[in-house]
């Protein structure tokens, strides 16, 4: 007992390592506050060497309220638009992280003190679309994702369908069927991140079934947690993420929440409703869901705890999103740098048709895995990759790579 207690406050020593402190914060152990609810951003960021980029891939900003014993939570889809405050232009939040960390890279090199980075622009970006302080995230990479759920033996998830996709290994596929299995560390990642299939652009998975794929995983490990048998295993689990994990919470934060939250199953999660359809280029959240939304985490946050309404962004709302590009096509972008800009040559489009370019002392990255689109489909439906063709499934499943 002694030992295995003393493994997890070691591991802990590491999760709260916290690299997006900024340099004047004062270090202070938060107590954990029993009746006080908590609000955090869950950030799934690939970070695999060679692969890896710094866009985020997950993002679910929860509330986990010790009071009610629930924890509420809604995915973000990677092309939500979002405003940043202090920044003109809307971005999709995806981009929100990176955009951060360039800012503080472009800070390093001039010498200048660091006043923002990833975590601290996404934040603030999320608090002013949702409307309550986003107080804490939890980072985890790909390779802590897959350690996890080997750790626990893996997870029972329902496949909705037949996914045939490609791993990192450039070559290697594999083959997922339709239907509830138990799926080990590099299933259960395929499954959340699965984009492009094999068998063609039909079968692809759209922003939406990813954001699904990403709770009902979430839910199975909340479930899979609760059943595990003795702190030993626990430990076990704890020593695999530990390197993969990232949080400004407090060991006694997360000592409590572990306490408080240890036994709640997928059924004390609540997941909510954004109602995301895509408008191209963006994602957008009708108005009604919005708002309930809103409401809900301010609920569980306390009344005390939310932002006027006065400061939130409306980005994202369909309603607003829609008028705003009707009224000015022209894409919002970042404001021309001082310096002249090139002429057009007479061939193209005039200058004024196209998005003005970004100074390079905030660039933004771009967006390196853009969905598949098809023109046949209207602009304002969803891709038609979150529908599988009623034709037959050609299992491209070989005995050398077969995922099962």
């Amino acid at each position: 007992m002694g030992y295995a207690l003393r493994e997890v406050d070691k591991t802990l020593e590491t999760v709260t390592d916290d690299p997006y402190k900024l340099p004047d914060q004062t270090v202070v152990e938060q107590p954990y506050e029993g009746k006080k609810a908590l609000s955090f951003v869950i950030v799934g960021v690939d970070t695999r060497k060679n692969i890896g980029m710094l866009n985020t891939d997950v993002l679910v900003v929860a509330v986990a309220n010790p009071v009610t014993q629930k924890l509420t939570m809604v995915s973000l889809p990677r092309d939500t638009r979002v405003q940043i405050p202090g920044y003109p232009g809307y971005h999709k939040v995806n981009e929100v992280f990176a955009l951060g960390e360039n800012i503080k890279k472009e800070a390093e090199s001039k010498g200048k003190p660091e006043t923002e980075n990833g975590m601290t622009l996404l934040k603030k970006t999320l608090q002013h679309m949702l409307g309550i302080d986003v107080e804490h995230y939890v980072q985890l990479d790909f390779d802590g994702f897959t350690a996890v759920i080997d750790k626990l033996g893996g997870v029972k998830v329902d496949v909705d369908r037949d996914l045939v996709y490609e791993l990192p290994k450039e070559g290697v596929y594999r083959n997922l069927k339709k239907g509830t299995q138990v799926l080990n560390g590099e299933q259960a990642l395929g499954f959340v991140r699965h984009r492009l299939d094999r068998r063609g652009e039909a079968y692809n998975s759209s922003d939406f079934d990813r954001n699904r794929r990403q709770q009902q995983v979430i839910r199975a490990v909340a479930d899979k947690v609760v059943s595990v048998d003795g702190l030993s295993s626990l430990t076990a689990v704890m020593e695999a993420v530990g390197k993969h994990i990232k949080t400004d919470l407090s060991k006694d934060q997360i000592k409590g929440l572990a306490l408080d939250f240890g036994k709640v199953n997928s059924e004390n999660m609540i997941s909510l409703e954004n109602g995301a359809f895509w408008s191209s280029p963006y994602s957008l959240w009708p108005s009604e869901n919005m708002q309930a939304v809103r409401n809900t985490l301010r609920t569980e946050m306390g009344e005390n705890e939310s932002l006027a309404t006065a400061e939130l962004s409306n980005a994202a709302v369909a309603e607003v999103a829609k008028a705003e590009m009707k009224a000015n096509p022209k894409p919002a972008t970042q404001p021309k740098p001082a310096t002249t800009v090139k002429e057009q040559p007479a061939t193209q489009k005039p200058a004024t048709q196209k998005p003005a370019p970004k100074p390079s002392t905030q660039p933004a990255p771009a967006d390196n895995n853009p969905e598949p689109t098809n023109p046949e489909t209207p602009a304002d439906m969803p891709p038609p990759d979150i529908l599988a063709p009623p034709a037959p499934v050609t299992d491209y499943t070989n005995s050398a790579q077969n995922g099962e």
